[in-house]
């Protein structure tokens, strides 16, 4: 599921809360799908964005879930109203990487008839800064828990020179 190929108005991916448990083979079983919307917008359009996303009501946001549910999901035999018992919409931001073209690996541009790759913005921001050095997910190429621990290796790395 990703909006840009299934046309939702504001949802860009979704997670089942127990995808790696034993109890995901159950077909009966109740879970949790969380659903996150993204913010695309340039940054001089963010304080629009932010105004938007608080005030625009609950049943707009209801509404596009259930069409992008019921659309990406019947092939499994899935009905919003029979099978969502609730839904909670929380308006917050979140820490994770909206990752654009060229995040991972850097934009790739011509250079004397050669394309070469200019650096990436995760590589800028993650330079050491005299004994500071960054750690995260969004300083590695994608948000996860693997992206998340090898960015504290290297981080770890890097700085045991000063202890």
């Amino acid at each position: 599921y990703n909006n840009y190929w299934w046309g939702s108005s504001y949802w860009a991916d979704f997670a089942i809360a127990d995808w790696v448990t034993p109890n995901r083979n159950n077909p009966n079983r109740s879970t949790v799908l969380t659903f996150y919307g993204g913010n695309s917008a340039p940054p001089d359009e963010m304080p629009e964005e932010r105004v938007k996303l608080l005030t625009t009501p609950f049943g707009v946001y209801e509404q596009s879930l259930k069409a992008d549910m019921n659309r990406i999901l019947a092939g499994g035999g899935f009905d919003y109203d029979r099978d969502v018992s609730a839904v909670y919409i929380y308006r917050w931001g979140h820490g994770v990487i909206y990752p654009k073209l060229g995040f991972p690996f850097g934009v790739p541009i011509g250079q004397e008839g050669n394309t070469v790759r200019t650096p990436a913005a995760r590589h800028i921001a993650r330079q050491q800064i005299g004994r500071i050095s960054f750690a995260g997910q969004d300083v590695e190429s994608t948000p996860s828990l693997e992206s998340a621990i090898g960015s504290g290796v290297r981080t770890a790395q890097e700085i045991v020179c000063f202890l």
